[in-house]
């Protein structure tokens, strides 16, 4: 077993995980998992972690775009505050929202009670249905909006300290 020193995109050391190099797996440093243990065993044995080699930037471009991706999911999914009311906008909930809005437009007098991020229950009648799932979707697509002009910042990036210089955190809506 061996492991690998990572790199950041600027070429710095991370100091939070490493890279078994049998499979390329991040191994949390501190984490008292199973991986952890052994990598701190090993450690113990009098081994040391291998350098890494800075990435190239294309390579830097492609991390950064993977982390943009889970950065948008994780914002796309946080939920939104649509007409005063927190809505949980998981993939489920938003197919859920759909089908719902299916049966409203196919029949206008149809209501539902509808379970909000807090667990308590609404009734939504055919127009609020409709003005909840425009505002979720407003707001996934938001995410992706904002995914989009990210994913040009870092294609536009002409070195290493132009991509450290995107933020993909406090860029992203939530």
């Amino acid at each position: 077993m061996s492991y690998s020193i990572a790199i950041d995109i600027s070429g710095a050391e991370r100091r939070d995980f490493v890279r078994r190099d049998a499979d390329g797996a991040r191994i949390p440093i501190d984490a008292d998992t199973a991986d952890g243990r052994v990598y701190r065993e090993w450690l113990a044995m009098g081994n040391a972690p291998t350098p890494l080699p800075a990435p190239t930037l294309a390579e830097a471009k492609r991390e950064k775009r993977a982390a943009l991706a889970e950065r948008r999911w994780r914002a796309e999914t946080a939920g939104a505050t649509v007409l005063g009311m927190r809505m949980s906008t998981d993939e489920r909930t938003q197919g859920k929202l759909t089908a719902a809005v299916v049966a409203s437009v196919l029949d206008n007098s149809y209501a539902v009670n509808w379970k909000l991020a807090d667990g308590t229950f609404v009734t939504f009648d055919h127009a609020t249905l409709i003005a909840v799932a425009q505002g979720v979707r407003a707001h996934v697509q938001s995410c992706f909006d904002r995914e989009a002009q990210l994913v040009v910042a870092i294609e536009a990036a002409q070195d290493m300290a132009a991509l450290a210089a995107i933020d993909i955190d406090s860029a992203c809506p939530v």
